[in-house]
């Protein structure tokens, strides 16, 4: 008997390959995991296209489905194609390339049915097919990614924000080729219920020079630089330099408080620390509040400014890197209707994200400013052509600069939370990356597109009748 058994088994071992189950065809839908998305569409017969994420980079796929291997295709890298294969089992993607295999969580279209599960309740929309999806909780935030293009740099995405659904946006990249600072972000981000506002300001390098050898007037261009003697105060740089233009309806508001943001000047400092041989560096953070009237209500506003300074051999270089207001209506009550929009304001600005392409566009043009090819830069069409032709060249030289300053800002950003307060930190588990969303909810949820979703007490689960997958966010301590 024992030798039958030996047998039977060793036969047992040998057709089980043959009886295990066949790849599975994978739905259209998103995949993603270890840092990597893909994204599939089923065509006629088993054909599939979409796209491969990887570090914010995007390539095109093409791919065919086979009962005994899969899902076996390339993806386009310029004019490079590279193989891989993509087997679905157990609502897990293995995607295999160049030796490297990821393992991605399928969308929960793609998840295999527990038949022991508990049913989830009854989707609402099942009975009303044309009716538009509802937070699933009153008081629920859903976050959306907002993606502002560059026409100047054949429209690629120059910056990306997250802004609540529904809110609106006008404005975009401004470029000022006579100037040092090349590209500006002009931009209003606005809620059409309450009027809440987020507006970013022009930003601007000056020079002032201790005994110049010649009358230079203030304002004037000097190598792309405006004439100005340094200015230390918040309220004063309001007055001076944005009333005039960009914030004109402060004229005639009253000037409330002013604050130095001392904690934020600590990350601006060490990001400005290497200053000019012989020089030094310095910074200066701070905050004006107003108060005016406007279409019959009173307002508020806040004029956030971040300056820095470098001075040596009698010179004063200084700039201000980073400026933008957050205005609302006061509430009905007189209380702080600004005070209220605040976390959801600050988390906009703290989740502004500059595209890696974008950024080493710009510093490619600035390398043409600083050579003096300014007729590179003006002509649009001949500066578009050398961007595209040096974009993979240019995107690994400035590949630190860009880390750099994601690393920077990101520091900055967490200390300028921390001053709003309102806010809390939270590990998107897509991106392995922090991100700071508004405080006083239960849970908060991501999913691959970049949609964010907060939910107060009484807690839900957004997969339930959902077509996209949702990840829970853990706090950071």
């Amino acid at each position: 008997m024992r030798p039958l058994i030996s047998a039977l088994a060793f036969a047992l071992f040998i057709i089980a390959p043959a009886l295990a189950a066949p790849p599975i065809a994978p739905p259209s839908g998103t995949y993603t995991g270890e840092g990597l998305t893909v994204v599939l569409k089923r065509g006629a017969g088993d054909t599939y296209t979409g796209t491969v994420s990887l570090n914010g980079r995007t390539y095109p796929l093409d791919a065919d489905f086979d009962e005994d291997d899969g899902l076996t295709g390339t993806f386009e890298v310029g004019d490079d194609e590279f193989d891989f294969t993509a087997v679905l089992k157990g609502g897990t993607l293995t995607f295999t390339t160049g030796g490297t295999v990821y393992k991605l969580a399928a969308p929960a279209s793609a998840q295999p049915a527990n038949p022991l599960a508990k049913k989830p309740p009854a989707n609402p929309l099942d009975k009303n097919p044309d009716a538009k999806p509802a937070l699933p909780v009153e008081g629920a935030l859903k976050l959306k990614r907002l993606s502002i293009k560059d026409p100047g740099i054949n429209n690629i995405e120059a910056v990306s924000f997250l802004i609540p659904e529904g809110w609106k946006h006008e404005g975009g990249i401004t470029w000022m080729h006579d100037y040092s600072i090349l590209a500006n972000l002009l931009l209003k981000i606005t809620d059409p219920a309450t009027g809440a506002q987020v507006e970013y300001l022009p930003m601007q390098n000056f020079s002032w020079i201790d005994n110049p050898p010649f009358p230079m007037q203030n304002f004037s261009n000097y190598m792309g630089n405006l004439i100005h003697p340094p200015i230390r105060d918040a309220a004063a740089f309001v007055r001076t330099m944005y009333m005039p233009q960009a914030l004109p309806h402060l004229q005639r508001a009253k000037q409330v408080e002013v604050e130095r943001l001392e904690k934020v000047e600590q990350q601006y400092a060490a990001a400005v620390a290497q200053a000019p041989a012989g020089g030094q560096a310095s910074v200066y953070s701070g905050r004006v509040r107003y108060e005016y009237e406007r279409e019959g209500k009173v307002w508020e506003e806040d004029v956030y400014i971040f300056l820095s300074y470098y001075t040596g051999q009698g010179m004063t270089i200084w700039s201000v890197s980073s400026a933008y207001s957050f205005r609302a209506p006061k509430a009905a009550d007189g209380g702080s209707g600004l005070d209220k929009a605040a976390p959801v304001l600050t988390t906009i600005t703290n989740t502004a994200r500059v595209s890696q392409d974008w950024f080493s566009g710009y510093m490619y043009v600035s390398q043409l400013f600083r050579d003096r090819q300014m007729q590179g830069i003006r002509d649009a069409t001949r500066l578009s052509r050398m961007i595209s032709e040096n974009a993979e060249h240019t995107r690994q030289l400035y590949a630190q600069a860009y880390a750099d300053r994601n690393a920077s800002q990101e520091r900055i950003n967490r200390s300028f939370g921390e001053y709003i307060r309102g806010v809390e930190t939270y590990t998107n588990p897509y991106e392995s990356r922090e991100v700071q969303l508004p405080a006083g909810y239960t849970d908060a949820w991501v999913n691959p597109q970049g949609e964010y979703l907060l939910i107060g007490p009484g807690g839900h689960d957004p997969n339930v009748g959902s077509t996209v997958e949702w990840r829970r966010m853990k706090m950071v301590e």
